[in-house]
Formats: structure tokens, C-alpha cells, sequence
């Protein structure tokens, strides 16, 4: 490899480390990264690490390219075939990323994009020995995971269950009910509903966010040790639901599903607010042929797209709320 090509990985390198660099400093003085798109959010909500740490990997990650390729320039031999291994590593972390994007989250981060296509480049200047060993490590991993079967199979395997989602739980005494409200921090018609479950109550209230809570108190609430907001949006998307809030009511015969703001405070009151409940049967809105019954109103927010402050941009459609959804 002749010096100006050697040159030109480091500089690029160096300079996808400032990207990267950027992003840390915007996490660490505004508490989150600059995100391009929806698909952003989408994807670190569903990662087990803070997106902090994914950028601290991604920097050093840059940094040792450039390295690499500085001491390959100076010494040769030994730190040439390192960073061509590096390289290639590189290009394999990004394919599972990107598989895990196209195949799990269905949405696309546009930064994680930018940064797999620098990968990438990086791989097809080293040579083109370099760039088809890359291109066959990225065809196989695409090729293994479209064959891959997800969704109730990871659910299944992990034998978990909708507990396993539940960041905590407000029980009463004598409970009639058993509730689970799908909910996300940043939804206010979620926020309506919580409010909706202040005071007494003859139900037991599962709280089972869609994503990563920061802080959430609510009076009377016994925190989970541990809990899955992944679980949950994987059980709405079984469920065929897009949108939040959401209650489940647990019964002998399996769940009800109420959906909608309204429906949902409509349904407390009546069902969980009077010393004996009354079994709420409002079938609205329900779908004849459902095999779960759903009674679902407006005042939704979307599972996968922020909801502004109204929440005025996410109101579902005619058609979405006379839906039916087979058991999972």
C-alpha cells in the first residue's frame, strides 16, 4: 500500500473521530446525541448500552485506524496487516448493526448509516483484496440474518413474559383487576392516562414502558428489579399496535386491549374507581371478528415516531381503529 493511500485511511479516520467526538460532547452537555432522523432514537432505544458508550467504542474504535496506519507508514510489515484486520472487524461490527436495523428495529439511523458507510470506504481503499474479503463478510452476515426468524421466536426463547416488562407495579388491596398500561415517557396522552390513575383503586397497575425511563415515580409504585422495555414493543408489534397508550387487561380468558387516551381513562373510572367494579363492556369501537377484544379511541401517540407535545400528528386513522389482531 503506497503512502497517499495510507494517508488519506488516517486522515479519514481522523476526521470520522471528530464526528464522533462531537457526538459525545452534544451527549454529555444536552444529554443526548444529535439524531438525523426518527430511526435514530428508534435504534438506542433498543440497545442495552447507553448511546454514550457506543460512541466512546466508535472513537477509539477511528483512532486505532489512524494509528495503525501512521506506524504502517513509518515501520511497515506487522501494523499494515493489524490495521487491515482491524479494518475488516470494523466492517463486521457495522453489518451486524446494520442487519440488526433492517431486520429487528425496521428503521434506519442515519448517523449509524454514515458511519458504516466511512467503514466501509475505508475497507475499499485498502485494496481490493481488502474491500472483497469486506464485501464477503457483509454478504454473509445479511445473507445468515434474512433467514434468521425474529419476533416471537427471540420472545420465546428468552422465556419471558409480559412481567418481565413491567418497570413496576401500584397493587391495592383485594384487587379485581389486573392492568398493564404500554406507555412511553415522552407521549402526553400517556402522561393523561398516568395522571388518570391517581387515588384509590380496586386494580393492580403494571406500568410497561416502550423504552428506557430515566426517572418515573408514581405514588405507591414497587420498582422491578430489573425490566425489558424491548419486550414490551415487541409484544405490541405480535399484537399488531402501533400506537401508545395502551392498557391490557389480564382476565381468565386471556387479555382485553383498550387503546386511546379517552378509552383508556373512560375504562379506569368505570372498571377501577367504585368499591365494586364493574366488568366495562363498552364495545365501541370493537371489532366483531377480534379474537382479543380491542376498544380503542383517539388520543394515540405512535410506538416508533415521537409524539409532539398535542399529540396532534399521530391521531390514528378510520381504518386503525376497527382493527383485529389474532393471538400471537
Amino acid at each position: 500500500m503506497n503512502h497517499r493511500i495510507s494517508k488519506t485511511i488516517s486522515f479519514i479516520s481522523f476526521a470520522a473521530s471528530i464526528l464522533i467526538g462531537i457526538q459525545i460532547l452534544l451527549i454529555l452537555l444536552r444529554g443526548e446525541a444529535a439524531c438525523l432522523n426518527q430511526g435514530c432514537k428508534l435504534v438506542e432505544n433498543l440497545t442495552n448500552i447507553p448511546p454514550l458508550y457506543f460512541n466512546l467504542i466508535g472513537l477509539f474504535y477511528f483512532q486505532t485506524i489512524c494509528w495503525l496506519f501512521f506506524l504502517g507508514r513509518k515501520k511497515g510489515g506487522v501494523f499494515v496487516e493489524l490495521a487491515r484486520l482491524v479494518l475488516l472487524t470494523g466492517l463486521a461490527v457495522e453489518s451486524v448493526l446494520l442487519t440488526y436495523q433492517i431486520f429487528v428495529a425496521e428503521a434506519f439511523c442515519s448517523y449509524c448509516l454514515i458511519l458504516f458507510s466511512i467503514v466501509l470506504i475505508l475497507n475499499a481503499l485498502a485494496g481490493w483484496k481488502q474491500f472483497v474479503a469486506g464485501i464477503s463478510i457483509l454478504s454473509g452476515i445479511l445473507l445468515i440474518s434474512s433467514l434468521l426468524s425474529y419476533g416471537s421466536t427471540a420472545l420465546l426463547s428468552q422465556q419471558q413474559t409480559i412481567n418481565n416488562g413491567t418497570y413496576g407495579t401500584r397493587s391495592c388491596l383485594n384487587p379485581q383487576k389486573e392492568l398493564y398500561l404500554f406507555f412511553s415517557a415522552n407521549c402526553p396522552h400517556c402522561k393523561n392516562v398516568i395522571e388518570a390513575l391517581e387515588g384509590c383503586s380496586s386494580c393492580n397497575f403494571h406500568f410497561n414502558p416502550i423504552e428506557k425511563l430515566d426517572t418515573f415515580d408514581f405514588q405507591g409504585m414497587k420498582r422491578a428489579e430489573s425490566y425489558d422495555p424491548a419486550l414490551n414493543k415487541l409484544l405490541l408489534k405480535l399484537l399488531g399496535i402501533d400506537s401508545i397508550p395502551v392498557l391490557l387487561e389480564k382476565n381468565q380468558s386471556g387479555f382485553s386491549i383498550i387503546k386511546g387516551e379517552k378509552q383508556i381513562i373512560h375504562y379506569i373510572q368505570q372498571a377501577c374507581y367504585q368499591a365494586d367494579p364493574l366488568l366495562y363492556l363498552d364495545r365501541t369501537g370493537q371489532s366483531s371478528q377480534a379474537e382479543i377484544p380491542i376498544f380503542s379511541e383517539t388520543g394515540e401517540c405512535s410506538v416508533n415516531i415521537e409524539c409532539e407535545k398535542d399529540g396532534k400528528q399521530n391521531t390514528p386513522s378510520e381504518k386503525s381503529l376497527n382493527q383485529s389482531v389474532p393471538l400471537p
